[in-house]
């Protein structure tokens, strides 16, 4: 009887330690995970945005003057913003790579569908658009931006009303080459903006960044419901 209590407190502490060694190789490492974008998130993704595109042309002041801009915009047009839903971005979502532990903001992307530009009939068709990607200097070159751009491509995937052109474009400096190359990694290609009856000069228009842009797309799968649901149509 005495041997079998002693078993039994033998096999309860076998089993603790299996349990605490099991969820300790189980804990966590990631450094940051990406989720939709909250309203809270705005101001510090706004900080991000600005230092990318605008730190080498501004002071202090007027660095001050860009953020508060920024933020702005993107109160604006917010997904969950009333006065922005009768936009005639019918698909958008930003999202935000936030540091594990503190919760803070690393990274930003946006996307949405619009006309590119141009006056064809053509360019009346909303097409997928990924912008604003900007990832905290001191969190670059972790896979931040990877991991945001999947997130825009599965927003989009997931979109049915797109299915007549599943493809998600981007502008980029033709200088900036190791963003083009991040992107034709992840499957991106150029794209000649005439093939969408588009110019150089809607390519370049409205743009934050210096220098040449450049149009990048990639085709993204279809699920098997929206398959369905576009060949119906």
């Amino acid at each position: 009887m005495v041997l079998f209590r002693l078993l039994k407190i033998a096999a309860f502490f076998v089993a603790v330690f299996v349990v605490e060694t099991t969820c300790f190789v189980a804990k966590p490492t990631t450094d940051y995970f990406v989720r939709d974008a909250l309203v809270v998130h705005l101001g510090p993704a706004a900080r991000i945005l600005t230092e990318e595109f605008y730190s080498g042309r501004t002071n202090f002041i007027t660095f001050q003057i860009e953020k508060l801009k920024t933020t702005l915009s993107l109160e604006s047009t917010y997904p969950g913003n009333t006065a922005n839903a009768k936009s005639n971005r019918r698909l958008q979502q930003m999202f935000v790579a936030c540091e594990s532990t503190s919760g803070e903001v690393v990274g930003f992307a946006e996307v949405d569908a619009r006309p590119l530009g141009g006056n064809s009939d053509d360019n009346r068709i909303n097409r997928s658009y990924m912008y604003n990607l900007a990832v905290d200097k001191k969190w670059k070159r972790k896979g931040i931006a990877t991991e945001l751009i999947r997130a825009c491509e599965e927003f989009v995937t997931e979109m049915h009303e797109l299915c007549a052109e599943n493809r998600l474009y981007l502008r980029v400096r033709s200088c900036n080459d190791a963003a083009i190359s991040l992107y034709k990694s992840l499957g991106y290609d150029e794209v000649d903006p005439a093939s969408i009856s588009l110019t150089k000069e809607d390519i370049n228009s409205n743009s934050l960044e210096e220098g040449e842009l450049v149009l990048l797309a990639k085709d993204l799968p279809i699920d098997a419901e929206c398959e369905v649901e576009c060949e119906v149509e």
